[in-house]
């Protein structure tokens, strides 16, 4: 049986490239929706790089899908332990990229919960970054 409901999403990002880090925090509200043996949160950025997208991440196990639409389409796939290659949309046209999820930590529950994942980014193998976000979604009332 699938349950919706409106809920606050802390989205907590950090990028680790050669050089330098960039990290950020959104406040967000969304929904989450469980099915079986996955849950989906989706949500709708109102400002920023990505105004107009929906992304959607949906969590089975340890593996973890993004799938973006509007201005910027993407579909991410990333299971622990292995390389996936992935779309990636951005202003300047389409990229082909290597993902690699390093780690999946999930708790959730209708009320709320969280989930984190690591991966890396490479080009044709050349590493680009290593990433981490953090989700911790919680039900409104």
């Amino acid at each position: 049986m699938t349950k919706k409901h409106k809920y606050m999403i802390r989205l907590q990002d950090k990028h680790e490239y050669e050089v330098e880090t960039a990290d950020a925090t959104m406040y967000l509200f969304g929904d989450l929706v469980f099915d079986k043996d996955a849950y989906t949160i989706t949500y709708r950025d109102e400002a920023g790089d990505l105004a107009g997208c929906t992304t959607a991440i949906t969590c089975r196990g340890d593996e973890v899908s993004i799938h973006r639409t509007g201005p910027y389409q993407t579909e991410l796939i990333m299971e622990k332990g292995r390389r996936h290659s992935c779309l990636y949309s951005t202003e300047y046209g389409d990229v082909l990229m290597g993902v690699y999820a390093e780690t999946v930590d999930s708790h959730m529950a209708e009320t709320g919960g969280y989930l984190e994942f690591a991966y890396t980014i490479d080009f044709d193998g050349d590493f680009v970054s290593r990433n981490t976000l953090h989700l911790t979604v919680k039900e409104t009332f």
